[in-house]
C-alpha cells in the first residue's frame, strides 16, 4: 500500500549463498478523478415501451471533464465494471426503465481506473389527440381567411395538464420548434391548408415531442 501520487524507495536482499541487495522505485499512481454523471435522458421510440436504443458515449465528456487519457466503458452492473467482464455496446438497448448501469474509466497512461453510475431515462412523448379540421366561413370567397388555431387547444390536450402546444407552418419547423404561428393565423394557400402541431411536457425537461396536423378549411 501507499499513498496516491508518491515514488517510494524498496531495497530488499535476496537470500541464499550468494545474497545480493537492489533498490527499486514504486510509484503509487492516482486513480483517474471522474465527474459522477447527471442521468441520460433521452425520448421513446415509436413503440411507447419505455425501451430503446441509447447512444451511451454521449457522457463520456461529462464523466471525464474532457481528459483526453480517459477512456470510459459501460457495464450492466458496477461489479462487472470494477472487474472489466462484458463492457456494453456504445449503442445500448436498454433492459429496464429507468435502469442503473456501471462505468468504469480508464487512464491509458497508468492503467489506474475509477467506477461510477449512470441511471438511464427513457421519455415517452405526450399523449394528444388529432384535432377535426377548422373552418372558416368565407364571405367574400377568395379561398383565405383568418384562424385562432389555439381554439384547438383544448381538443388536442383532451384534458390532460402540463403540455406545451405550438403550430407551424411546415413539418421540419414543428420537428426543429422554430418559427411557431403567434397569434391570429392568415393561411397562405387558398381554400385548404395543413397546419402542423408540435405537443411536448411542459415540466420534463428533455423535448421529447408528439407530433399531428390540422387541415384549415376555407368555404
Amino acid at each position: 500500500g501507499g499513498d496516491f501520487g508518491s515514488e517510494y524507495l524498496v531495497s530488499y536482499t535476496t537470500s541464499g549463498v550468494c545474497p545480493t541487495t537492489t533498490t527499486e522505485s514504486v510509484i503509487v499512481y492516482t486513480p483517474p478523478d471522474i465527474i459522477n454523471p447527471t442521468p441520460l435522458e433521452v425520448c421513446d421510440d415509436n413503440t411507447a415501451d419505455g425501451l430503446t436504443l441509447i447512444d451511451l458515449s454521449v457522457k463520456n465528456i461529462e464523466i471525464t471533464n474532457g481528459i483526453p487519457n480517459l477512456y470510459v466503458s459501460y457495464f450492466i452492473s458496477v461489479e462487472d465494471a470494477e472487474n472489466d467482464i462484458n463492457p456494453l455496446s456504445f449503442n445500448y438497448s436498454n433492459i429496464t426503465n429507468p435502469q442503473t448501469i456501471g462505468v468504469r474509466v480508464v487512464d491509458i497512461v497508468t492503467n489506474c481506473f475509477s467506477t461510477t453510475t449512470l441511471e438511464l431515462n427513457v421519455i415517452t412523448a405526450p399523449s394528444a389527440t388529432s384535432p377535426a379540421p377548422l373552418e372558416y366561413c368565407d364571405v367574400d370567397a377568395d379561398g383565405f381567411g383568418v384562424f385562432d388555431l389555439t381554439q384547438l387547444d383544448d381538443s388536442i390536450s383532451n384534458g390532460e395538464t402540463g403540455l406545451s402546444i405550438t403550430y407551424h407552418e411546415t413539418q421540419a419547423d414543428a420537428e426543429n420548434n422554430v418559427n411557431a404561428i403567434i397569434g391570429e393565423y392568415n393561411n397562405i394557400n387558398p381554400y385548404s391548408q395543413t397546419i402542423y402541431i408540435r405537443i411536448e411536457s411542459s415540466t420534463v425537461v428533455t423535448d421529447c415531442a408528439t407530433y399531428l396536423n390540422v387541415l384549415l378549411v376555407v368555404n
